[in-house]
């Protein structure tokens, strides 16, 4: 790269302005590169300043070695830097544009869907078609996304479908089997309640499905995408989880993870609060007058749902909400190579059709193996309390491993996997914020988590007024300690590990 054009040749000459094309070239691809870097907004001005510094280096080293009448070693030697770093730019380039987009994608605003079915009993072998001029049977309690879906099927199919509401998923089956609705239609998040009723927990196999299709939930997301200034150092994070089979994240399905973080941006605290899924507390949707419901069944009625029934509970604003698919995180921890967890307990994992044997302390998992390590709570005498534990194992595993040099290697399907595994109200300036301070600043996070606890017992619910449903009564002692040790995180004060000075395990 780099020889001065010979008077006597035109080839030399040729060559001698394609190699400073090439040069112009390498230099533009290194400006953007800065470019891109600086657009994540994530680098301070210190930082950006050291970048700039670093791709001007070799920049420089390129264009002398390429601009002197020396050697043709030395030539040769530019030529060689310059394609060495394209190389190095037009990856990092990638990598941050992968990476932007994904960020973009889980915090994008954006219709979200209900997944919705037309079942009949198993022994009907009827198609849609033949359905409908029937009655089919509808929730009364899901009217919004009932009425948006007889719309999207009046309009697909021509016609105008007769319905009959029933107020609970069981009264729903039971006019199915009595022959008072010829089909049901209804949100697949509300049907899975029954396997939670004593005389239900095989009503779905004795029911077919006909149809599925998504249709679009009304929420509340905009109301959350605000920007958080300097003065905003304290915020709450609503983090739900589910262990659904569905690779996609619905707006409606029940939680199995409920946790609350409050984060402390000045003192770098973060207390991660959890509350079990079956905590028999009232909906914000709900009166004084209907029953209190357990906290997985406020799921069904969207996160925005879940994210207010325990502010109200704990008398807190919570500012946003980030939803995360365990079935997603299967994909996420094979792209990482696996993941190494330390196991309390010696088990087995026999939710169907699988049985996996997990050894007390360290066990090396790869996806499959950690989405059932999550999935498991029979096996523990604290059911829920012992998976909250797995699952928040689970989740600083796959942190800890994204944080090193692991994901590198398969960062492109990393971030397929994290785009359908992650959903969340946060803003991008704010997440790009707390990158940008942990770059500058350095330094680690205090983090501690909180279980309340309670004791098992048999209740009527909002979502199943028909009948009674195993539940978990608040301790109302790790309730107050709970919202106490949150005021303290927002006071700026640094809490220890509040579940060492407990005296009392919690019960279920």
């Amino acid at each position: 790269m780099g020889k001065y054009p010979n008077k006597k040749s035109g080839r030399l000459g040729f060559d001698f302005f394609l190699n400073k094309l090439a040069l112009i070239a390498f230099t533009i691809l290194g400006g953007y590169f800065v470019y891109t870097a600086i657009s994540t907004q994530m680098l301070d001005a210190l930082r950006i300043g050291l970048l700039c510094a670093v791709v001007a280096v070799p920049v420089i080293v390129v264009w002398w070695l390429s601009l002197t009448r020396s050697k043709p070693v030395r030539l040769a030697i530019g030529s060689v830097l310059a394609m060495i770093f394209c190389l190095i730019f037009a990856v990092g380039i990638r990598y941050i544009n992968i990476g932007m987009d994904t960020l973009n994608n889980i915090t994008a605003e954006e219709d979200e869907t209900a997944l919705m079915t037309v079942y009949v009993r198993s022994d009907d072998d009827r198609n849609m078609e033949d359905l409908l001029d029937e009655t089919f049977g509808t929730l009364s309690m899901t009217e919004a996304n009932t009425k948006a879906a007889i719309q999207q099927l009046d309009q697909e199919y021509k016609t105008t479908l007769s319905t009959k509401a029933y107020a609970s998923a069981d009264k729903l089956v039971d006019a199915l089997a009595e022959g008072e609705v010829d089909a049901i239609l209804t949100d697949q998040g509300h049907m899975s309640v029954l396997e939670d009723l004593e005389g239900y927990e095989d009503a779905m196999d004795g029911l077919r499905e006909v149809k599925s299709f998504h249709v679009v939930v009304e929420t509340e997301n905009n109301n959350n995408k605000t920007s958080t200034s300097k003065a905003d150092s304290v915020f709450s994070v609503y983090i739900s989880g589910s262990d659904s089979r569905d690779s996609n994240i619905m707006a409606t399905g029940r939680s199995d993870v409920n946790i609350i973080a409050t984060v402390n941006t000045e003192t770098r605290q973060v207390l991660l609060l959890n509350t079990p899924r079956d905590f028999y507390i009232p909906l914000a949707r709900s009166s004084s007058y209907d029953y209190p419901d357990k906290l997985t069944h406020a799921g069904l009625y969207g996160v925005d749902e879940s994210k207010d029934t325990l502010a109200q509970y704990y008398g807190i604003d919570i500012d946003y909400y980030f939803r995360v698919n365990f079935t997603g995180f299967e994909t996420i921890i094979d792209a990482l190579g696996g993941i190494e967890v330390d196991s309390e307990h010696d088990f087995y994992s026999t939710i169907a059709p699988t049985t996996i044997h997990y050894t007390q302390g360290i066990n090396k998992l790869d996806g499959y193996e950690a989405l059932y390590y999550v999935r498991e709570r029979y096996a523990f005498v604290n059911g829920d309390y012992q998976r909250g534990i797995n699952q928040m194992q689970v989740i600083q595993a796959v942190a800890e491993k994204a944080m090193s040099p692991a994901m590198l290697t398969n960062f492109t399907s990393l971030m397929d996997a994290v785009d359908d595994c992650f959903k969340t109200s946060i803003p991008t300036d704010l997440i790009t914020a707390l990158v940008r301070d942990q770059l500058a600043n350095g330094g680690d996070w205090n983090i501690v988590t909180y279980y309340v606890s309670g004791t098992g017992s048999s209740e009527y619910t909002y979502s199943i007024p028909s009948q009674k449903a195993y539940v978990t009564i608040p301790d109302e002692s790790t309730v107050e300690m709970a919202k106490d040790l949150m005021q303290q995180v927002r006071d700026g004060k640094i809490i220890e590990d509040p579940n060492a000075e407990a005296s009392d395990a919690p019960s279920y």
